[in-house]
């Protein structure tokens, strides 16, 4: 096994509000190897896109509380000060935000906007910086890249506006690039060429993907590994074809039957209930009010993540 380029352990994240205090992430740890794409699912409100913002230290303080460790090829990032950390984002590590339309500054120009990546990050003039914006648009395949970096974000369409956010992430050779459902909203055409675009990227640039997504179908396609989370735990880890295959975790089970496929004709499967507020998580296993198999044991005691052959992990009494 290669090394580890990202390693989160013991991941929690807290938040203040009107003098109480909420737990979001309770104890992540994973870790994605150098080159390698990861898929991190669950439904809204699992602790995805906090979990993301706690690697990038985008959760603001003190309102937010993060504890842990939170490594970047072996470098803690949790004790970085900000001007430190500021060096990193964009270098080390880059973010694709979940809605490029908020995401893009709607009053300053495409061009402009990838030219301060490359001003503050590699300390170009105006003009090479200009340069350089357009020979990132090109990278991700938008045509008409040197009439593009003049317009705004409103001139483009959902599909090219991504396009930029990747050129954008992508444009100081990050190590570790965050995608945050980056194909939401978007057609199912235009997800594929993003979908594609993101794994050829990733073979030339070698850069580790970790993908925030619902869709189990994208994690298939583009990721080696899947970690499952829901309220703010992993329920299940493990590489994409033996999840696949054989999932082990009653919630793994149920986003698996849940998604449609050609010439199903009966009604698709759907997880009774919804993920439950982080004022008011249920007690033992988180999932066992909407699991149709717990037990008097799952509601009274917290199942811990067991690690099993093959460097799968499952936290269920029942397995």
């Amino acid at each position: 096994m290669s090394e580890n380029l990202l390693s989160v352990k013991d991941l929690t994240v807290e938040f203040k509000n009107f003098g109480e205090t909420t737990r979001i992430i309770n104890g992540i740890s994973f870790g994605i190897e150098k080159g390698e794409s990861v898929g991190i699912v669950g439904e809204s409100g699992c602790g995805k896109s906090i979990t993301a913002l706690s690697i990038m230290r985008l959760i603001s303080s003190p309102q937010g509380c993060v504890n842990g460790s939170i490594k970047l090829g072996g470098r803690e990032l949790l004790t970085l000060s900000e001007k430190e950390m500021r060096s990193v984002r964009g270098q080390d590590i880059s973010m694709i935000f979940q809605e490029p339309m908020t995401s893009l500054n709607p009053v300053m120009t495409i061009g402009k906007q990838l030219g301060e990546v490359f001003r503050f990050h590699q300390n170009l003039s105006p003009a090479q910086a200009h340069k350089r914006a357009i020979e990132a648009l090109r990278m991700v395949n938008i045509a008409l890249p040197e009439q593009r970096v003049n317009e705004y974000p409103h001139q483009l369409s959902g599909g090219m506006r991504q396009r930029v956010m990747i050129a954008m992430a992508l444009s100081c050779r990050p190590k570790l690039l965050i995608a945050d459902e980056p194909t939401t909203a978007l057609d199912v055409t235009i997800q594929a060429q993003i979908l594609e675009l993101m794994a050829k990227l990733r073979e030339e640039l070698g850069t580790s993907v970790m993908l925030i997504t619902h869709d189990l179908g994208v994690v298939s396609e583009v990721c080696s590994r899947a970690v499952i989370l829901y309220c703010g735990q992993v329920m299940e880890e493990a590489h994409v074809g033996p999840l696949f295959r054989e999932p082990l975790h009653p919630y793994t089970q149920g986003l698996l039957k849940s998604l449609p496929s050609i010439g199903r004709r009966e009604k698709l499967y759907v997880i009774r209930g919804t993920v439950p507020s982080p004022r008011d998580f249920p007690s033992g296993c988180v999932f066992h009010p909407r699991c149709e198999r717990a037990t008097e044991r799952c509601r009274e005691a917290v199942p811990e993540l067991k690690a099993l052959e093959g460097g799968r992990r499952v936290r269920c009494w029942l397995y």
